[in-house]
């Protein structure tokens, strides 16, 4: 970091000069708790990890210090503007007592935040006359089709091996909203304000019974809930797979493949089930902690540099040299005429690959580490490249199936990444989510599989839930959140600009 070029680019800019505590990235965690239990801690972090149980508790404890609000709007008129602007940073920044405690890193995705996919060869469509499915009822009758003709009809993989490999989501969402995440938030959703469980619900017992009815079908891969990645590429890459579950289909067709029906792959929007629900899983809201932090050691000239030097980051030229390193060999400004991602004038011609290649060690930039912004207008400034539905227009594909598909099918309220539990009241919750999170998990696979009967032990399996200590779990939830986080400020319905500009480029 030291010999870093953007490191010495912000010296130079900002007349600072930064000692830094390096750590693993593997261990950067253990390092942060145990540099202040010492109490022998920096001015700040630039690329720690606080949850809100952290802020709250050294905050109290007056090691984190606020970011006044005055030194906000002198240093960082940018970072306050998007602070009063923008639900997903204020939601994390900003705790229960009305100060900054610092920001996280942002990052304008729209696949990610909508990344419980289904990618459906469209090739076997057409070759089998059949429709692109809309209801859990025609999709069901894709799957047949494509099983009758020797083929895979749906795949996946492990949920920790892949991302959000696993195709119960998805199919859950015609019945009740699911996420997967890994923790027990997958399991609420929202009514009037209200959290609710939806993994006790009569329509989520539906949802389990539709999948267990595919499941004995032979129409979901007996290996889909347990199998590697690696499978799952294989299987697809010999022409063996109808339909696979991914949030990028890139990571099982591996971008540069020459593979003939690569531009065939396109996304199942989510289906309507027989209760007329058509969710799509939505992870775009907010962040759940904060990666910069000053700590009560740090002058306020020391802070008003930090902020100053942030509020040059949050401007899309900032983030791209932040990312990248100094203009000239990784990026340069877009000409003049350029195409962007989204349709617009183009920012920035960035050579990725080429930062990105071999072992990724460049010294040029900082690769989105600490409290970047990769704001919409930083996302679409990147010049277009190459077309959607070619072997390495990826982004380009992943951008127009997202908008096309899944943006505004999500709930328009669910509930925050940032819950502010109480501190004395973290260590039991933290055990409760964990547990109801497992429990839930190893059930629903068991259900769908048949290892369970869903008609013989579904009240028994509810009851184990709520001995977890569901209500208390509810409880606390319903107390930590400051309101309901609003998807439709970003998402209430796709942007057709994007969609007709991509599409006139297949």
């Amino acid at each position: 970091m030291s010999t870093n070029a953007f490191t010495k680019f912000a010296e130079q800019k900002f007349n600072m000069k930064i000692n830094w505590v390096e750590a693993p990235a593997s261990d950067y965690q253990a390092k942060q708790a145990l540099l202040l239990q010492s109490g022998n801690y920096p001015d700040a972090f630039w690329n720690g990890s606080f949850s809100t149980a952290d802020i709250l508790k050294y905050s109290k404890q007056g090691i984190i210090k606020p970011l006044s609000k005055d030194m906000l709007q002198k240093y960082a008129p940018n970072v306050w503007k998007v602070l009063q602007e923008d639900q997903k940073l204020s939601s994390i920044a900003q705790a229960p007592d009305g100060n900054y405690y610092g920001l996280p890193a942002y990052n304008y995705c729209q696949h990610c935040d909508f990344s419980s996919k289904l990618w459906i060869n469209t090739n076997l469509l057409q070759k089998f006359n059949l429709q692109m499915p809309t209801t859990t009822d025609e999709f069901e009758h894709v799957l047949e089709v494509f099983k009758q003709n020797g083929l895979i009809p749906m795949t996946g993989a492990v949920r920790t091996d892949g991302w959000h490999s696993d195709p119960t989501p998805f199919l859950m969402n015609s019945f009740a909203y699911n996420v997967d995440t890994n923790n027990a938030n997958d399991y609420l959703a929202l009514q009037n304000g209200k959290v609710t469980f939806s993994a006790i619900t009569p329509e989520w017992k539906q949802g389990l019974q539709y999948m267990n009815r595919l499941y004995k079908k032979g129409l979901i891969d007996p290996q889909a809930f347990s199998q590697k990645m690696d499978n799952v590429k294989k299987a697809v890459a010999q022409g063996k797979v109808g339909v696979f579950a991914q949030g990028n289909s890139g990571g099982v067709l591996d971008g540069g493949t020459q593979n003939k029906d690569f531009g065939a792959w396109r996304t199942v929007a989510p289906l309507k089930g027989p209760g007329g629900m058509h969710y799509a899983a939505f992870y775009g809201n907010g962040f759940g902690s904060l990666q910069f932090v000053v700590t009560n050691k740090a002058k306020d000239e020391q802070v008003a540099k930090l902020l100053e030097f942030i509020n040059y980051i949050y401007t899309p030229e900032g983030t791209e040299t932040l990312d990248f390193g100094p203009e000239g060999k990784y990026w340069t400004k877009a000409k003049p005429g350029d195409k962007g991602l989204c349709g617009g004038p183009a920012l920035f011609a960035t050579d990725s690959d080429k930062f990105y290649a071999g072992d990724s060690r460049q010294n040029e930039g900082w690769n989105q580490m600490g409290p970047m912004f990769q704001s919409k207008e930083f996302r679409c400034g990147f010049v277009l490249a190459v077309p959607p539905f070619s072997p390495k227009g990826l982004e380009e594909t992943l951008l127009y199936e997202t908008e096309k598909n899944y943006v505004g099918n999500q709930p328009k309220e669910v509930y925050p990444n940032a819950s502010w539990i109480d501190p004395a009241k973290t260590q039991q919750y933290a055990l409760a989510s964990t547990n109801i999170n497992k429990y839930v998990q190893q059930w629903t696979v068991q259900f769908i599989v048949g290892d369970k009967s869903i008609d013989q032990n579904w009240d028994e399996y509810v009851k184990g839930v709520q001995n977890l200590g569901l209500q208390d779990y509810l409880d606390t939830t319903q107390q930590a959140m400051k309101k309901p986080f609003d998807t439709y400020v970003e998402y209430d319905k796709p942007d057709e600009s994007i969609v007709n500009f991509l599409a006139s480029l297949k």
